[in-house]
């Protein structure tokens, strides 16, 4: 399993696309974040992804061991439950990671008094780039 590339991008970008209403701004003003950066960046984001290797790695050590002792009916019926369980981990992780990353985009747009936040990728033109004080944030 990999929590990269494609790693919450449909989840990034509704969810940095989303408006920020800055009380008292006295002019629009947008920022981006570049949602791979932040994914493969981020401290949290790599945290999550070595937590699932590392359970991957383990089921995989597993299977090794029980190989010999299983028939290969039980060993099949093993390796999809663990597949299973690794699914609703990588479920979990995503959904933990995108309400943080909400979070602190909403924390750095309020700071910076900023209307609206977009994805890098979906806004060829303009915008203050905040993507390293999200990375920062996301501890």
């Amino acid at each position: 399993m990999h929590i990269g590339g494609r790693f919450l991008h449909g989840a990034v970008l509704v969810l940095v696309a989303l408006a920020i209403l800055a009380a008292g701004c006295s002019r629009p003003r947008a920022a981006v974040v570049d949602s791979d950066r932040v994914i493969n960046e981020s401290v949290l984001a790599l945290a999550f992804q070595k937590q699932l290797s590392e359970r991957e790695r383990a089921m995989a050590e597993d299977l090794r061991l029980l190989a010999p002792q299983l028939s290969a009916q039980d060993l099949e019926a093993r390796r999809q439950l663990y597949m299973n369980e690794l699914q609703k981990m990588k479920q979990d992780l995503e959904k933990r990671l995108t309400e943080r990353i909400r979070e602190v985009v909403a924390e750095v747009a309020a700071q910076r008094r900023l209307k609206i936040v977009f994805v890098k990728d979906a806004t060829p033109y303009g915008g203050e780039d905040i993507t390293q004080d999200i990375i920062a944030k996301l501890k």
